[in-house]
């Protein structure tokens, strides 16, 4: 059976295959996406693994890196034995003025921060002093009564 409408003419059978087409595409649509899913999942998981294993390298690594530094700590005490008792006087001499020269400039720079703060804070109160001195001379003059003048008797 066929219909006609107008200038066109779409057979009955046809509307059950455009469902029928329709549920095939829906079915693969499906599909599809569920596989975007699980490859996108199985990507994340991937880096995830890589990730942990970068980070546990990078403890090693760390790792490796200390026991370095300690190796070459103990190279120089162990080198420092070696030497002659003169050699070795001087080297802690040097140390020993090293540590006082270091002393010392801590000390200068303690007192230069304490200085400049104490210089702040006083230039900060000088400040709000002369702001507190304008604003009550402006109060002054705006309210004479209530503040009363020394000396003078009101009329």
């Amino acid at each position: 059976m066929v219909m006609n409408f107008g200038t066109s003419a779409i057979p009955l059978d046809m509307a059950g295959t455009i469902s029928d087409n329709s549920l095939v595409l829906l079915i693969t649509l499906a599909v599809g996406i569920l596989l975007i899913v699980l490859f996108t999942l199985i990507n994340v998981l991937d880096k995830y693994r890589h990730r942990i294993k970068l980070d546990e390298l990078q403890a090693k690594q760390e790792k490796l890196q200390r026991y370095a530094n300690y190796q070459k700590r103990r190279s120089l005490r162990d080198a420092i034995s070696m030497l002659n008792p003169e050699e070795r006087a001087q080297l802690y001499s040097i140390w020993e003025d090293n540590s006082v020269v270091s002393r010392k400039a801590l000390f200068k720079l303690n007192e230069l921060e304490d200085r400049l703060r104490r210089a702040e804070r006083g230039a900060e109160l000088k400040w709000a002093e002369g702001r507190i001195n304008d604003i009550r001379d402006t109060e002054k003059k705006l309210f004479p009564e209530a503040f009363p003048l020394k000396g003078r008797t009101k009329k």
